[in-house]
């Protein structure tokens, strides 16, 4: 491994790292392709005793450095992978874009629930949305959708002829 291309694009030349430096890469990339969790891949790039920081902290000259641009962009492609970071330049081309679309915040103050109510339905597949990088987005016609058949739901849920309603009417004879 002589150079490295980051998720950019750009190329970095490593012909001039140490052999312990080499090795240190290696086994991060062996790591990230074995699926170490994100958290502990940045840990190894820039936490105490990392590597690429050389004993010291984050200086301008480090962050320039080819082992931790390197090393950093291993990181990052895990947490892209993983889902915890959004890859630069998402690709939005299979997002439909003639349909009012929404951000799932949006969708939750639309359908009067909360954010993470929202997500569950999203996940669950109950509210139909597009994952586009690490955020939701929601058509604006399937929340209000989505709305509808919980207002439907709750009313004929509620009139009382469920055990809710055989509750109701057996507290409200006292």
């Amino acid at each position: 491994m002589v150079t490295y291309e980051l998720i950019t694009g750009e190329v970095v030349d490593l012909a001039g790292l140490t052999e312990a430096e080499r090795e240190f890469l290696q086994r991060l990339s062996a790591d990230a392709t074995a699926g170490v969790d994100y958290f502990e891949l940045l840990r190894r790039v820039k936490g105490p005793d990392a590597v690429p920081l050389r004993g010291g902290p984050i200086t301008p000259a480090i962050a320039r450095s080819a082992l931790y641009r390197a090393a950093h962009d291993v990181a990052d492609r895990v947490g892209i992978e993983q889902g915890y970071l959004l890859a630069p330049d998402v690709d939005t081309s299979g997002v439909e874009r003639g349909d009012d679309l929404v951000s799932m915040t949006e969708a939750a103050g639309l359908i009067g629930i909360s954010r993470p109510a929202t997500h569950q339905a999203l996940v669950e597949g109950r509210l139909r949305g597009q994952r586009v990088g690490n955020a939701w987005i929601v058509r604006r016609a399937d929340a209000e959708s989505f709305k509808d058949q919980r207002s439907t739901r709750g009313a004929s849920s509620s009139s009382g002829t469920g055990a809710a309603g055989a509750r109701v009417a057996r507290g409200s004879g006292r």
